[in-house]
């Protein structure tokens, strides 16, 4: 007897979850935290017939009524008693700091497995030819490195990845090019990490930099263009308590155990009319404006990651036209053969291990 109520409490136990949303008409979230697409209701085909009771499983797994809330207690939990997320892509840091480790992050912030001799001659082959392909005036293109948050806060970061160099395989990328060639380099490490000894320039639960990292950015890119810079200090700049960032929900981490700012800069060219012509609405990887009063007549073409996206809003306003090109959409996106206006290929630090490809991509006829 005792045995037949163990089983019953059982099969009570992996069904409750299932009753209580049938009851309660509760069925899975509306919003997805995960930062992936949640499986999607399989079809029964003979072509998916081996593989039909996984993708059921998948199906299951990810939106069984009152998931995200286990989910959440498991992350509190983690927190509660080992002060830790259970995901292998983030640590926590100190007063709060969330980090990455993936795409090599970590390998960055210790100073070790810079590129080969070979590796930099290859990188800076395929730089100048893309230059070659895309601009008339070899002064309109610039190879633009956003830094990594784990160098630019390295403070927060725990004592176990203390740095075993001075150098980074980005700054020695660098270090290659401004040698060896005339490619215009944007790398603003130094500007970031002084300011951020004033203010907030990347989010404490995020991979990015927030909007006054950006605008630091913007200013050191034009500045290489050739623009008229302005200083952050002269911008009004507001903060207020922001929302949880993609670190924070790779852990499914609760605010509670978490503080985030937003920041807002005001009067930068307010004066200037931003047309929005296209928007990546559809998923073409595109976004396209074009701006009146604009204080640069030239066109800018920027091929980017997501650090571009805080970038984007400031140099809208700085030139006449923009167009940015995310690179997975690099395949699918007519680049153009006109030259003319600025170029710039922009990457973040961690991912430079990627550059060939992005390179290769853009030099296929």
């Amino acid at each position: 007897m005792k045995k037949k109520w163990m089983i019953v409490c059982f099969f009570a136990i992996l069904l409750l979850p299932n009753l209580l949303g049938l009851a309660f008409g509760y069925q899975a979230e509306s919003e997805n935290t995960e930062k992936r697409e949640l499986a999607g209701m399989p079809v029964l085909s003979w072509e998916n017939l081996s593989g039909f009771p996984g993708q059921v499983e998948a199906y299951i797994n990810d939106h069984a009524p009152f998931r995200s809330h286990f989910i959440d207690a498991y992350a509190a939990f983690n927190m509660e008693a080992f002060h830790s997320i259970d995901n292998k892509e983030v640590i926590v840091g100190k007063d709060k700091w969330l980090f990455y480790t993936g795409n090599e992050s970590m390998i960055d912030t210790l100073g070790v497995c810079p590129f080969t001799e070979d590796q930099h001659k290859m990188i800076l082959d395929r730089l100048l030819a893309v230059r070659d392909k895309y601009v008339e005036d070899k002064e309109d293109f610039i190879f633009y490195i956003a830094p990594n948050k784990e160098i630019v806060y390295r403070q927060f970061v725990p004592e176990y990845y203390d740095p075993l160099s001075d150098t980074s395989k980005a700054k020695e990328l660098v270090k290659y090019i401004r040698e060896n060639s005339d490619i215009k380099v944007v790398y603003p490490l130094e500007e970031l990490v002084e300011a951020s000894r004033e203010q907030l320039v990347y989010y404490k639960t995020d991979t990015h930099w927030n909007n006054l990292g950006g605008f630091i950015g913007v200013q050191e890119l034009i500045e290489a263009a050739g623009g008229e810079t302005v200083d952050y200090r002269d911008m009004n700049i507001r903060s207020e308590e922001g929302s949880r960032g993609d670190l924070g929900d790779l852990g499914h981490t609760p605010m509670r155990y978490l503080e985030e700012t937003e920041v807002t800069l005001e009067g930068y060219h307010d004066e200037v009319e931003v047309e929005m012509l296209e928007n990546n609405d559809d998923g073409s990887g595109v976004i396209r404006a074009r701006s009146g009063g604009a204080p640069d007549e030239r066109r800018l073409t920027m091929v980017r990651d997501s650090f571009a996206i805080a970038m984007a809003p400031v140099l809208m306003r700085y030139f006449s036209e923009t167009m940015f090109v995310e690179w997975q959409k690099l395949p699918e996106v007519d680049m153009g053969k006109e030259k003319g206006g600025l170029f710039v290929y922009e990457i973040v630090e961690r991912n430079l291990g990627r550059m060939s490809m992005d390179l290769d991509e853009l030099l296929k006829e």
